[in-house]
């Protein structure tokens, strides 16, 4: 089962290593890592998304409540909480399929950030399903680059 985790912590060096090095050395694995600047100065938000049945999540949030840097832990419910994750892509275009690929972008919800004669770059702003959807989309064309900053999560 997914699960998504919301970590509060001190901005220190190596907080991030420590926990990502609890998860590996036990063989668990991370889906996803967002990691970023919290509502308080010196404090950083991380979001993990992992999978596991329930006694081995309460296992790793009892193993992260231990780490000197983490402040909160906290096990995000679907169903009480937003989550929302940024996709950059890069195709290769010709002018016969310009419009075709404009009109997809346009369908997710995307926004094109620059376009050429050869390539069009494109966000699209989402939860993990769509933006797995607008990849198994543009896998039909020529992807040349692509980045996923990994699932961003809060209380609704």
């Amino acid at each position: 089962m997914r699960h998504v985790i919301s970590i509060v912590v001190e901005d220190q060096s190596g907080a991030l290593a420590r926990i990502v090095e609890l998860f590996t050395s036990r063989g668990y694995n991370l889906e996803s890592i967002c990691s970023g600047v919290a509502e308080e100065e010196d404090i950083h938000r991380l979001t993990l998304v992992t999978s596991g049945d329930d006694r081995k999540i309460r296992h790793i949030i009892r193993l992260l409540n231990n780490i000197v840097y983490v402040v909160k832990v906290t096990l995000l419910n679907p169903a009480e909480s937003i989550s929302q994750e940024l996709m950059l892509m890069k195709l290769k275009i010709n002018p016969k399929i310009r419009g075709q690929i404009l009109q997809l972008v346009e369908a997710f919800g995307g926004t094109v950030i620059e376009m050429n004669t050869e390539t069009v770059s494109f966000q699209v702003i989402g939860d993990a399903s769509k933006l797995d959807g607008v990849t198994k989309t543009f896998r039909e064309f020529k992807i040349i680059e692509m980045a996923r900053t990994g699932e961003a999560a809060i209380h609704k």
